[in-house]
């Protein structure tokens, strides 16, 4: 899905959603901070669309002025929306004061920090939260929004793919997990979502996940021997889904690709390109450091915690020696950027930020 506002002039803005499907009829749904106002149906033919081969008939524009919102300038809200899939196209400054940065915040976890990203991406005009449930076009498109200035992007990507926009204006920023605890917490999602809907997986995620939500869907959390036997036995497709996750973020361009121990001084040279770097082992340096660079309120930043039971499980897998090879990468790479992080002297510990850049050589 492509997608752009082309202006906004106060009575008058223009834009275009081109869909997925080559002839789908794209619709946007309008609203503001008092809810709902319209559906409509994209009715401007973009004829460089039809030329590109990227739309049957072109009818992917739209254009909204007084005639079809009378007050239209002065409804200071104003969002657009996909009707179709509910990705925000566009939105007026919904706070006073945006935030003037463009913000891309790698999700590592498995489960998304669903609560920080609300918190944080209000304060910008443009937020995508999860921008992976899209796909790579649509999140390659929020990247290139060349119209708006205040930009707050998260998901778990593939950074290689995005690594340009980190010399095009993008800052990014990173909480990084313990991989025993990622690995519990993988297995624990898996093991649940072989018995029930899991929202925040895409249709991408389900397709790739679901081999192993059916391996781990009679695992015993509880038993060390019922995780030991459950990851032996896990063929090549269930094995990548847990295999260091993080390194092959960092290293690869597609989901297939694996990591390979000489991966992991790549990972940390990317890595060392992130304005933030945290760990959860301390996150409130992160936290500090987020509220700082935003320039917000550190109270409005929860920070997801920790669960006794998945420690637990966590404590399990530490005692597995097929886990530590599934995570070898991933904890050679957790061991140096932990080891990069640890203050070397009073000042550093006051900084609440932990700068990987100065730090990684």
């Amino acid at each position: 899905m492509l997608f752009n506002l082309e202006y906004d002039r106060g009575t008058v803005l223009e834009g275009y959603l081109i869909p997925d499907g080559f002839s789908d009829l794209p619709h946007i749904r309008v609203s503001d901070a008092d809810g709902e106002l319209m559906v409509l149906p994209c009715d401007q033919i973009k004829q460089a669309v039809v030329d590109s081969g990227r739309h049957e008939n072109g009818r992917v524009g739209f254009k909204l002025d007084t005639t079809i919102i009378p007050d239209i300038a002065k409804r200071s809200t104003l969002t657009i929306h996909d009707a179709k899939s509910g990705l925000l196209i566009y939105r007026r400054p919904q706070v006073s004061q945006p935030v003037p940065l463009k913000i891309l915040r790698l999700e590592t976890q498995l489960l998304p920090m669903v609560k920080f990203d609300y918190h944080c991406g209000r304060h910008f005009q443009y937020e995508l939260p999860s921008v992976e449930r899209f796909g790579h076009e649509t999140a390659l498109q929020a990247f290139h929004l060349n119209a708006i200035q205040s930009i707050y992007i998260s998901g778990r990507l593939l950074l290689r793919n995005y690594e340009e926009f980190l010399d095009k204006g993008f800052k990014a920023i990173v909480l990084l997990t313990d991989p025993y605890y990622e690995l519990a917490l993988r297995i624990f999602l898996l093991k649940r979502m072989a018995k029930t809907q899991i929202s925040f997986f895409g249709d991408r995620d389900r397709i790739i996940l679901a081999p192993a939500a059916e391996h781990f869907a009679e695992v015993n959390l509880e038993s060390e021997a019922s995780l030991k036997s459950a990851l032996k036995k896990a063929s090549q497709n269930v094995r990548n889904v847990l295999v260091s996750p993080v390194t092959r973020q960092l290293v690869a361009t597609t989901p297939e690709q694996l990591a390979t121990r000489g991966d992991v001084a790549a990972a940390i040279d990317l890595l060392s390109r992130f304005t933030i770097v945290g760990h959860d082992a301390d996150s409130l340096h992160f936290q500090d450091a987020i509220g700082e660079l935003l320039g917000i309120s550190i109270g409005d930043l929860p920070l997801l915690s920790r669960h006794t039971a998945l420690e637990d499980v966590a404590a399990r897998l530490r005692s597995l020696h097929i886990a530590e090879l599934m995570l070898e990468e991933d904890l050679i790479f957790d061991h140096y950027v932990r080891e990069a992080m640890r203050p070397s002297a009073p000042e550093l510990r006051n900084t609440n930020a932990s700068r990987y850049a100065q730090n990684s050589h």
